[in-house]
């Protein structure tokens, strides 16, 4: 008769341990949010990056080197996006409204 109390306790126990609790949400979805919200964020900045290029408030060379670093991290968070089967739902930044590259203007 012990063994069956001990063995009803421990299923108990087990029950207990394994029962997904309300606060047990699933993390993935902070993790998409947080993703998206950095992605959206990253764009901004690119936007930015082209429009003072546009005004004349930073060279051609610092909007380059300024588009490569938030676009190796824009890379890395829409992999990261895509790794948790989201699709980024934020469009891409116009490129048409920025400035060429030194070099990169089209002779006539």
């Amino acid at each position: 008769m012990e063994w069956v109390v001990l063995a009803a306790v421990a299923a108990l126990v087990a029950l207990f341990v394994a029962w997904p609790r309300r606060g047990d949400a699933d993390p993935v979805p902070v993790a998409v949010a947080d993703l998206r919200d950095e992605r959206a964020a990253l764009l901004d900045e690119l936007r930015e990056i082209d429009e003072d290029a546009l005004a004349g408030r930073i060279t051609a060379e610092d909007r380059l080197d300024a588009r490569r670093q938030l676009g190796q991290r824009l890379r890395s968070v829409t992999e990261a996006l895509r790794d948790l089967g989201e699709s980024p739902d934020v469009a891409p930044p116009a490129r048409a409204s920025a400035p060429p590259a030194p070099g990169d203007e089209e002779r006539a």
